[in-house]
C-alpha cells in the first residue's frame, strides 16, 4: 500500500461518521440528518408519512404528529426538513405542470398552485415521482397548505416562543 493510499483510508475513517442507539437519543437516521443538517428525499416522504389522516378535515390535527416529531429532536432536523420540502416544491414548479391544472392562464394564482403542489408531498413519494416525471397530474380541487407552517410550528413549539421563524430556505417554493 502506498503512502498516499494509507492517508486516504486514513482520511476515510476521520470522516465516517458512528451513530448509537440509546435511550433520549434520537433515532439512528435522525441523528444522521442532525449531523448532516440535511435529509434525503426518502426521509422527508417518512416525516409526512406520520401524517395523521383519520383527523382529516382538521388540518393541525393531521399535521400533530409530523410536528411534535421534529420540535423533539430540535432545530437541525426542522431546519433540515423545511429545506427539503422548498426544495420538493421547487422541483415541481414548472409551467407544464401549471399548464396541466389552469387550461387557461389568465386564471393562474401562484399561491394556489403552491397549495396544489403541498398535495404532491403529503401523498407520499411514488405519487410525488410520478408527478415530476409527468405520469400523472396534479387536481386543481386538492390543496394542503398547512403543510408549510409545520417547520415554524414545530421551532415554536420546541422553543415556546410565537416569534419570528430564523431561517430561511435556500430555494423559494413560491412560483
Amino acid at each position: 500500500m502506498t503512502k498516499e493510499e494509507m492517508e486516504k483510508g486514513n482520511q476515510q475513517k476521520q470522516e465516517r461518521k458512528y451513530y448509537t442507539a440509546g435511550e433520549g437519543k434520537p433515532p439512528i437516521f435522525i441523528q444522521s440528518i442532525i449531523a448532516e443538517k440535511r435529509m434525503t428525499d426518502i426521509d422527508f416522504f417518512y416525516f409526512t408519512d406520520m401524517l395523521d389522516w383519520s383527523k382529516q378535515g382538521d388540518d393541525m390535527a393531521v399535521l400533530e404528529p409530523l410536528i411534535a416529531c421534529l420540535a423533539q429532536w430540535g432545530d437541525e432536523l426542522i431546519f433540515a426538513f423545511d429545506d427539503k420540502m422548498a426544495e420538493l416544491l421547487y422541483s415541481i414548479d414548472s409551467r407544464v405542470i401549471a399548464n396541466s391544472i389552469y387550461k387557461d392562464m389568465e386564471h393562474f394564482s401562484g399561491d394556489e398552485f403552491l397549495y396544489i403542489r403541498c398535495t404532491a408531498l403529503v401523498n407520499g413519494k411514488p405519487y410525488y415521482n410520478a408527478i415530476l416525471k409527468g405520469r400523472r397530474k396534479l387536481k386543481a380541487n386538492m390543496e394542503f397548505e398547512a403543510i408549510l407552517y409545520v417547520p415554524m410550528l414545530a421551532w415554536a413549539r420546541r422553543h415556546g416562543k410565537d416569534t419570528e421563524y430564523p431561517h430561511t430556505t435556500k430555494l423559494s417554493y413560491e412560483t
